[in-house]
C-alpha cells in the first residue's frame, strides 16, 4: 500500500480552486481521457477493526464493462480533517476558476510502507499547519497566503487488489496513520448534487470567506472532515474513470485511545521469553526483529494485528522502522510471527523489551543487550539560505537529514563514517549550536567546547566519535569572511578552498572512509 500527503498548494494550482466556493465540473474537451459513458461505482462502505492508529474499510464495487476491456483497478481512500483556520488576508481577486481535473489519485506515485522513515511518516500522515493559498489575480498566475489552517490529509491506495479478471466485487483497504481517540468521517457536502466527489478545500475556502466577512482574524476551531473510498480505473482504450466518479463516503468512526505502557513491575516470569530477539542483541539506531513465540489465535490467518512495544527501565515506547507508533504483526517465510522495531539511538547495555496487543495486554517480554554500532555514517548538508556563520551541518541521523532536505537544505549524502561509541579509545566529536545565527560547530577539543559553551553556545548530544584507528584525516577550514568552519576528508576540496582564501586549521581527528 502507498501513502500520499495531499499538499493544498500543489492541488489548488493544478485544479484551479474557486475562491468563493461552488462546484466546478470537468470539461470533456479539456480532459478527453475521462470516460463518462462507463459507470463505475463504489458502495456499502463499512469500517471494522478500528484501533488507535488503524482501521479497515471494506466496500463493494462494480464497473459496467467486461473485464477484458479494463486495464487496471486501484482502490483509493481519501482522508482529511481540518481542526482550525486563521484568516490572514483577503485580496478579493476577481478570479474565475478554470474547469480543472476531477478529484482523483492515479495510483502512480507516493511512498510505500516499506520506504517510510520516521520523518516521512510524520510529514505525510501527521497533523500540521498549512497555508491556504489563493490566486492573487484573475489569471491565477500568482498566489498569496490567505489563511493558515491545521490539517491531517492524505491518500491511501492499493493497486494490487484487483485480480485482473473481475468487473466487480469487494475490496478491503487498511487505513493507517490515524490519530488516537479521534473522529473521522464526513462533515458538510462531500458529494455534489450529481454524486461527484468534490475537493474538500472548497469547503475550507468557503469557511475562510465567511469568517473574513465576520471580521474574524484569529485562530478559530473548525471541524472539517472528509473520508471517502472508491476506485481509479484505467481502461484499455486509453480512457480512465477518476475517483470523483467512483467513490462513496466512509461511515463516521472514532479511533480508540492508545493503551498505556506496561509498568516494569508487571514483567513477571509468566510472560518472560514469550517473545525473543535472535542472539539477544540489538543495535542502537537500527531495526530489530522481535519474534512472537506464542501468538494469540486472534492474530493468526489473514487478520491484521497492530501491537505496541516498549523498552525499559522506564517504559519508553518503540516505533516501527518506518516511524509508525504501532508494530505490525507479520509472518516470515518459515511461518514464524514477528514485529520489527526501531531501537532508539544511544541505547546501550542490558534492557527489557516488551510487547502488548492492541488493548495493552502484555504478550511477552525478553532481555536484550543493546550495542552501539561499530561505525555510523555521517551526512553533510548545505543551507543555501544562510549568509553568515556555518552553512554546513554534519549529522548521523537520517531522519534529521531527510527533514532538512525537505525543508530546502541541499543534501550532500554520506561524507565519511565515524565510530558509533567511545569504545577502543574513540574521542567524542562535540556538536555545538549557536542560537544567534543558527550555526553548528564540531570539535574534539574539550577546551574549545567549554569555551564556546561559556560564551553562549549550546552543547548538543554527541552522536559520533572520532576513532583512534581512523584511516582518513579530517581537514578543518575556516572562512574569515563569514565565520564558517567546514570539515572534509577530501584533500582536493581542502586545497581548493585554501586557494580561495580559507584558513586550514588542525581538526585533531580522523574518521573511516568506509563503514565498519
Amino acid at each position: 500500500m502507498k501513502h500520499i500527503g495531499k499538499a493544498l498548494v500543489a492541488l489548488a494550482a493544478a485544479i484551479g480552486m474557486a475562491v468563493s466556493g461552488g462546484v466546478a465540473t470537468a470539461n470533456a474537451d479539456d480532459y478527453p481521457n475521462y470516460n463518462y459513458d462507463v459507470k463505475a461505482t463504489a458502495s456499502n462502505a463499512r469500517v471494522s477493526e478500528v484501533g488507535a492508529h488503524t482501521a479497515n474499510v471494506t466496500f463493494d464495487w462494480k464497473i459496467d464493462l467486461p473485464a477484458d476491456q479494463i486495464k487496471s483497478v486501484c482502490a483509493v481512500a481519501s482522508i482529511t480533517r481540518v481542526t482550525d483556520i486563521t484568516p490572514i488576508e483577503n485580496r478579493y481577486a476577481p478570479y474565475e476558476p478554470e474547469l480543472g481535473p476531477l478529484y482523483d489519485n492515479d495510483c502512480t506515485s507516493g511512498t510505500i510502507d516499506t520506504e517510510l522513515t520516521p520523518d516521512l511518516y510524520d510529514q505525510i500522515l501527521g497533523l500540521h499547519e498549512r497555508n491556504l493559498d489563493l490566486p492573487a489575480d484573475e489569471d491565477g498566475n500568482e498566489y498569496y497566503t490567505a489563511a493558515k489552517y491545521t490539517a491531517q490529509n492524505f491518500f491511501d491506495y492499493d493497486n494490487h487488489l484487483w485480480d485482473g479478471k473481475s468487473n466487480g466485487g469487494t475490496f478491503s483497504l487498511l487505513l493507517d496513520g490515524l490519530t488516537p481517540d479521534t473522529a473521522y468521517g464526513n462533515t458538510g457536502n462531500t458529494f455534489n448534487d450529481f454524486g461527484t466527489l468534490t475537493p474538500w478545500w472548497w469547503r475550507l475556502d468557503d469557511t475562510f470567506e465567511t469568517l473574513w466577512r465576520q471580521g474574524v482574524r484569529t485562530k478559530t476551531p473548525f471541524d472539517l472532515r472528509e473520508a471517502s473510498i472508491g476506485l481509479h480505473v484505467e481502461l484499455k482504450d486509453g480512457s480512465m474513470i477518476p475517483l470523483a466518479l467512483a467513490a462513496t463516503k466512509i461511515p463516521d468512526f472514532k479511533t480508540t485511545s492508545e493503551p498505556a505502557g506496561t509498568p516494569e513491575s508487571a514483567l513477571t516470569d509468566a510472560t518472560k521469553d514469550k517473545v525473543s530477539v535472535e542472539g539477544g542483541k540489538v543495535e542502537a539506531g537500527k531495526s530489530a526483529r522481535v519474534y512472537i513465540n506464542s501468538l494469540k489465535d486472534a492474530c493468526k490467518g489473514d487478520k491484521s494485528c497492530f501491537w505496541y512495544g516498549y523498552v525499559y527501565s522506564e517504559p519508553t515506547k518503540l516505533t516501527g522502522p518506518d516511524g509508525s507508533p504501532f508494530l505490525t504483526v507479520q509472518k516470515d517465510d518459515a511461518g514464524k510471527y514477528y514485529v520489527d522495531v526501531l531501537v532508539p539511538d544511544g541505547l546501550t547495555g542490558e534492557h527489557r523489551i516488551a510487547l502488548t496487543d492492541e488493548t495493552g495486554a502484555l504478550q511477552g517480554w525478553t532481555t536484550v543487550k543493546a550495542e552501539a554500532p561499530a561505525s555510523v555514517a555521517v551526512y553533510r548538508l548545505f543551507n543555501p539560505y544562510m549568509t553568515s556563520g556555518t552553512t554546513h551541518l554534519f549529522t548521523t541521523s537520517k531522519a534529521e537529514y531527510d527533514k532538512l532536505v525537505a525543508a530546502g537544505w541541499q543534501g550532500e549524502d554520506v561524507k565519511f563514517h565515524a565510530a558509533g561509541s567511545a569504545a577502543n579509545g574513540a574521542k567524542p566529536v562535540y556538536r555545538l549550536y549557536n542560537r544567534y545565527d543558527g550555526s553548528h560547530h564540531f570539535t574534539v577539543d574539550a577546551a574549545e567546547k567549554d569555551n564556546l559553551v561559556k560564551i553562549g553556545w549550546t552543547l548538543e548530544p554527541t552522536t559520533w566519535w572520532a576513532p583512534a584507528d581512523g584511516d582518513a584525516k579530517v581537514y578543518r577550514l575556516y572562512n574569515r569572511w563569514n565565520g564558517e568552519h567546514l570539515f572534509t576528508t577530501d584533500k582536493a576540496e581542502s586545497d581548493r578552498l585554501a586557494g580561495l582564501g580559507w584558513t586550514v586549521e588542525e581538526s585533531g581527528f580522523s574518521v573511516y572512509t568506509q563503514a565498519k
